[in-house]
């Protein structure tokens, strides 16, 4: 007789819909393994002892768990007093699952290490797979995110192939729900699909039930509500077909979770008190606790804060007792945002404290690419904890709050070229955000006015706000705040020609029609770009938005720094050509520099101290035999045309830094890699990519010549594990600045070469022309050694290359991102 392997399971979490005040629920059903009972030997075991099991297994399949632990007591003590070690296995193994489901995860990794224990002895390989899957539950459960997958990678090619579909589909499913809750529902959708079709072939009801409920709430992630619904009405039909009472419940609660974002809230509070009065049966508490943080938040939209304030209250108490801490973030940043509407600031200012605290610790161990993810996910709390501070008076602890909010991961992806004693100044090996202490002390040592954007919206977008903070060289703080709230869509109005709507991989980058270059490779993620002049309007409007509020407080003399801190699609705008109402542009009264967050500017520096490794000259880069490659499997192989401009500017240059430039066939993806590690200056002249070659997350690539042992693709992956030395990375080719928008700044090529060690990086907002950005880029490097300064000299040869080429679209296109002095 072959036993069903897998139970019921359903796993409750809390989810954070970007650009809404309020945080959005909805459950993903997390899967276990049950063991299967081995046929040999089956013959000679206990028939009571095996009529216990199975009845233990029927309670737990109909939620009946106290008393399933009564009998899987009695069954665990007969099977050790006549020696089946291998039900015994099984038997320690499902007592777990069924403490992980009640939320008593101590008590469940006890009985698995016992299980697993048992089963290396005997050499149980499938049961191992099984138990290794379980660990991964558990940690899941507990929002230990790494563990989780780590178990679940150990036990997948253990559990694939023929004989273990069901394994892998329930691994899949584990793994699709941590792709959810790291905000990558694509991912999750793909691996919920996977699974299901694996489930499909098994013929197993319960399990496809499970699978649809899971491909549900990955289109409630991706805003897909209607097909949400009709998953969840899928998935809720099937588990009371076969009568699966906890799968039921769950299900309820998923679809009061569509009922409440489609503002139907007496239907989400009656479908939310269904899913609450089955759990509570069942003693479910992780879904008891989301069922009360579910209706808190129906009741906060209605207005009524007492009752929402109470329902959070309960459903923390429960989060905390069972160590559910991604449910406790989410519940503590919902009470805050109560809080906060019902005018109670300090209480609320509290609270999201300490709902921070409790995201910011899901994020050690974490990969690079998942803790932005993770903190896309959550990033809406920083804003309403900076309009609770402002409300206050108290701008300068806001200021640290918008710092704490942005460029997370990239500080500790940068934080790993430092020496262990660099990184104990820090206090330990997690690099706390800076206090205004700090900041103060970067302004300092940049001898630079820092000027720090941050873009607090809500869904209603009546308080609408840009913040602005600026920091004097002398630790002067200044708070500006500019209203948004009268601008209708106020994105598409504040950066009208930069950002378009969102694509799968980034939003498109309108840019008024900027000229369609040489250099530019148009990827799906990109409309075709006219090719028509810049509306000076909307350099004026920007000028308007972005400057004006602060121009008092800016330095009057042209050649002291400004480094501004953009957010969200502020990183889009070229600030050199912004235009004041006389028509003259920033760049001819400030010398400009920008910074994903003024700590990165702290760990660059530190770097810089302590860089020790030797450089040998410049690497320089033109007009590489271009690769041919499939921008998707199984489509047709493309290719790129021929640079003859960026093969003269590479020469040019190379003479200029007395070095021998690497050209056509010469300049192999192995070669440039080889050299990039050990040169003080890396120029690449060649086309620029904005796709996601390695479907990492990471976008952009820099086109090589390929070779017997490359692509010729240098992606962001590869480029961000580099050693690179060098003091400035030149990436001159087509929007080699762009990528993807997130709480960490922009995910592209900029970000991969700072994180791999570089001291600055210029790249591109737009598509190159030729002749402009080779004389620009001469220019440049003729200054370089007089000024002593990358910024400066960046100023000075857009200002001469402005009187050749007025047009904005030819002199206005790089920026300089990170150190801007030079050795």
């Amino acid at each position: 007789m072959r036993l069903k392997n897998i139970s019921s399971c359903f796993f409750l979490v809390g989810f954070i819909v970007l650009g809404e005040i309020q945080f959005i629920k909805f459950l993903s059903p997390q899967l276990e393994l049950l063991p299967v009972l081995a046929q040999t030997g089956e013959e000679s075991l206990n028939e009571e002892a095996r009529r216990l099991y199975e009845l233990g297994y029927e309670q737990t399949d109909h939620g009946n768990f106290q008393e399933a632990l009564a009998t899987f007591d009695r069954a665990l003590a007969m099977a050790q007093e006549i020696g089946d070690r291998h039900l015994e296995g099984v038997i320690l193994n499902d007592i777990a699952v069924i403490y992980r489901i009640l939320g008593d995860y101590p008590q469940a990794l006890q009985f698995l290490n016992q299980a697993f224990t048992l089963r290396q002895d005997i050499n149980d390989t499938s049961g191992i797979g099984q138990t290794l899957v379980n660990f991964g539950a558990v940690y899941q459960s507990l929002s230990d995110y790494p563990q989780a997958l780590e178990y679940y990678q150990q036990a997948l090619p253990i559990l694939q192939g023929e004989q273990e579909r069901y394994g892998e589909a329930v691994i899949l499913t584990n793994m699709g729900e941590i792709y959810r809750q790291l905000g990558q529902p694509k991912k999750a959708l793909a691996s919920f699909e996977n699974a299901l079709s694996l489930f499909e072939e098994e013929g197993d009801r319960l399990a496809m039930g499970i699978a649809l409920a899971n491909i549900g709430a990955a289109y409630d992630a991706l805003g897909e509500l209607s097909e949400a619904l009709e998953f969840y009405q899928k998935g809720l039909a099937i588990a009371t077909e076969v009568e699966d009472t906890l799968g039921i419940g769950q299900t309820w609660i998923n679809i009061g979770a569509i009922h409440e974002k489609l503002a139907d809230y007496p239907q989400a509070i009656q479908a939310y008190e269904q899913g609450l009065a089955v759990m509570t049966e069942l003693g479910e508490l992780d879904s008891i606790g989301q069922a009360f943080n579910n209706l808190g938040s129906v009741h906060r939209r209605m207005g009524d804060y007492s009752q929402a304030l109470e329902f959070y209250d309960h459903a923390l108490e429960i989060r905390e007792t069972i160590g559910n801490r991604a449910g406790m973030a989410v519940t503590l940043n919902n009470k805050g945002v109560a809080l906060f509407e019902a005018g109670k600031l300090p209480e609320a200012t509290e609270t999201l404290y300490a709902g921070i605290d409790v995201l910011e610790s899901l994020r050690p161990g974490l990969s690079d690419i998942n803790k932005v993810s993770i903190f896309d996910k959550y990033r809406h709390t920083y804003g309403v904890l900076q309009k609770a501070l402002i409300a206050q008076n108290q701008a300068e602890k806001a200021l640290t709050v918008a710092e704490r909010g942005r460029a997370r991961a990239f500080v500790e992806l940068m934080a790993k070229r430092l020496s262990p004693e660099a990184v104990q100044e820090f206090a330990n090996r997690q690099i706390p955000p800076p206090t205004i202490q700090d900041i103060q002390q970067v302004a300092a040592e940049q001898n630079a006015t820092l000027v720090e954007y941050s873009i607090v919206v809500d869904n209603s977008a009546k308080n609408s706000a840009l913040f602005i903070w600026v920091v004097k060289p002398t630790g002067e703080i200044t708070f500006r705040q500019v209203d948004l709230s009268q601008l209708e869509r106020f994105r598409d109005n504040l950066v009208p020609f930069l950002v378009g709507e969102e694509t799968d991989a980034q939003p498109e980058l309108l840019l008024t029609g900027l000229v369609r270059g040489s250099r530019s490779f148009i990827t799906e993620t990109l409309p075709s770009i006219p090719e028509k002049d810049v509306d000076p309007i909307y350099l004026k409007k920007l000028h308007e938005l972005l400057i004006v509020p602060i121009a008092d407080l800016l330095p009057q003399n042209p050649e002291e720094k400004v480094i501004f801190i953009p957010h969200q699609e502020l990183f889009f705008v070229p600030f050199p050509a912004l235009l004041d109402e006389s028509d003259r542009y920033l760049i001819e009264k400030h010398t400009i520099l920008t910074s994903p967050g003024i700590q990165v500017l702290q760990i660059a520096r530190k770097a810089k101290r302590q860089r020790t490794g030797e450089t040998a000259g410049a690497l320089v880069v033109g007009n590489p035999v271009m690769p041919i490659f499939e921008r998707n499997p199984g489509e047709q192989s493309e290719g790129l045309k021929n640079l003859p401009g960026a093969e003269q500017e590479a020469t040019a240059i190379a003479a200029m830094l007395n070095t021998q430039p690497l050209i056509g066939s010469e300049a192999t993806e192995t070669v440039v890699v080889e050299r990039m590690g050990s040169a003080g200056i890396v120029h690449l002249a060649t086309h620029g990519l904005l796709d996601d070659f390695s479907e990492s997350g990471l976008l952009g690539a820099i086109a090589l010549a390929p070779s017997d042992r490359d692509d010729g693709l240098l992606t962001s992956e590869e480029i961000i594990r580099l050693e690179l030395n060098a003091d400035l990375v030149v990436l001159s080719a087509c929007s080699t600045g762009g990528g993807s928008i997130t709480g960490d700044g922009i995910i592209g090529l900029s970000r991969a070469v700072i994180g791999a060690g570089a001291e600055s990086v210029m790249v591109s907002l737009w598509q190159t022309d030729d002749q402009a950005s080779a004389q620009l880029m001469q220019e440049f490097y003729r200054l370089l050694p007089q000024t002593g300064d990358r910024a400066v000299a960046l100023r000075q040869a857009m200002l001469a290359t402005m009187q050749e080429y007025p047009d904005v679209r030819k002199w206005a296109l790089f920026t300089l991102i990170g150190e801007s002095a030079t050795r």
